[in-house]
C-alpha cells in the first residue's frame, strides 16, 4: 500500500490536532528512520533541537519530520505537536505496522465454551482453556497460553509465550504431612488497551480474579502473582516481580527488576526505581529506589492546562 504524506498529515491533524508546514507537493512515505538515517521518502521525529538534522532539512524536500510546536527552521515538510515521539509512535502503528488478520490460526487449541470475537486475531500454537472470553481487536501472538476463566477486553496485545492464568504459589504446610497446595479458581479479568510482554505470567487469583486494568502496559519475563489489582495506565517492565494480593494504583511505573512483597499498596502515580525492593506500602506521586526502597523524592503534581 502507498502511504503518501498527505494522508500521515491528515491522521495527525485529525487525531492529534498538529499543525502542517513546508507541505506543496505530495510524495510516498517509504519507511521511517532515526534521526541519524533520515533521508528522502522517510519520517522521522525530533523531540529537541537537533541542529544537523534541521540543516538537513533544508536539503532534503521529499522527507517529513514531527517536531515540536517551538522548533525553529524547518525546512521540509514537517507536523507540529506537543509531544513528537508520542504522535510518531501513533502514525507507525497506523500506517507501517502490518495489521494482523482477524481469525484463529488452525493449530491453536481452544476449549468449546470459549467466547472469541469475530475480529480478535489468534496466532499459531496458541492454548485457549475453559470459559475464556476474548474482546474485539484483541490479539494473542503465537504461544500465547491461558489457562480457564480469563476475560480479556478489548483491544488488547499479548505477546509470545505469555501465560494467564495458570495457578500460583499458594503453599500450606501441616507438620508431619507433606506441604498443600492451594487451588487457583478465581481466573484473571483483564481490560481494554492492556498489552503483555513475552514470557511474561499472570497467575489466575486464589478466589476472585486477578486484574489488570485499562491501558496498562506490561514488558517482558514480568511475574504478576495471584490476587494482585493492578490500576489503569501503569507501567511494569522488564523482570519485575509483583507479589500477591498487591494493588497499585493508576499510573504506576515499576522500574526493570524491582520487586514488590506481597500485601502492600503502592499510590498512584508513583515510580519504583531500577531494581528496588518495596517492603511497605507507599504513598501516591513519589518516586522510590534502593533496598528496601525509601523515598527519594516527590512527583510534582501536573498543572492543568
Amino acid at each position: 500500500m502507498t502511504i503518501l504524506f498527505s494522508h500521515v498529515a491528515k491522521f495527525a491533524v485529525e487525531c492529534q490536532s498538529a499543525k502542517i508546514e513546508n507541505f506543496l507537493d505530495d510524495f510516498e512515505l517509504q519507511g521511517i528512520a532515526t534521526q541519524q538515517s533520515w533521508r528522502a521518502k522517510r519520517l522521522a521525529f525530533i523531540n529537541e533541537v537537533d541542529v544537523e538534522i534541521l540543516k538537513r532539512s533544508h536539503e532534503i524536500k521529499n522527507a517529513a519530520l514531527i517536531v515540536h510546536n517551538d522548533a525553529d527552521n524547518v525546512g521540509c515538510p514537517c507536523i507540529r505537536v506537543k509531544n513528537p515521539r508520542l504522535v510518531f509512535a501513533k502514525i507507525v502503528e497506523e500506517f507501517f505496522v502490518p495489521k494482523p488478520l482477524p481469525g484463529i490460526d488452525p493449530t491453536a487449541v481452544i476449549a468449546t465454551d470459549c467466547e472469541i470475537d469475530p475480529s480478535a486475531s489468534i496466532g499459531p500454537f496458541c492454548v485457549i482453556g475453559p470459559s475464556c472470553k476474548i474482546g474485539a481487536g484483541t490479539v494473542l501472538h503465537k504461544h500465547v497460553v491461558l489457562s480457564k476463566k480469563i476475560v480479556i477486553g478489548k483491544n488488547c496485545v499479548l505477546w509470545s509465550n505469555c501465560v494467564i492464568g495458570e495457578d500460583g504459589y499458594g503453599i500450606e504446610r501441616s507438620p508431619g504431612a507433606l506441604q498443600t497446595r492451594l487451588p487457583h479458581l478465581g481466573g484473571v479479568l483483564i481490560g481494554d488497551g492492556v498489552h503483555i510482554g513475552n514470557f511474561t505470567s499472570v497467575v489466575a487469583g486464589t478466589i476472585d480474579p486477578t486484574r489488570i486494568d485499562d491501558g496498562t502496559m506490561i514488558d517482558n519475563l514480568v511475574h504478576v502473582a495471584h490476587n494482585v489489582k493492578i490500576g489503569k495506565n501503569c507501567q511494569i517492565i522488564a523482570c519485575a516481580e509483583i507479589s500477591g494480593s498487591v494493588i497499585l494504583g493508576e499510573n504506576v511505573t515499576i522500574a526493570p527488576n524491582a520487586t514488590v512483597i506481597q500485601k502492600i499498596e503502592i499510590g498512584e502515580n508513583s515510580l519504583v526505581g531500577l531494581g528496588a525492593v518495596v517492603t511497605k506500602s507507599i504513598p501516591s506521586n513519589v518516586i522510590v529506589a534502593g533496598v528496601p526502597a525509601k523515598i527519594i523524592r516527590e512527583i510534582p503534581l501536573p498543572e492543568h492546562e
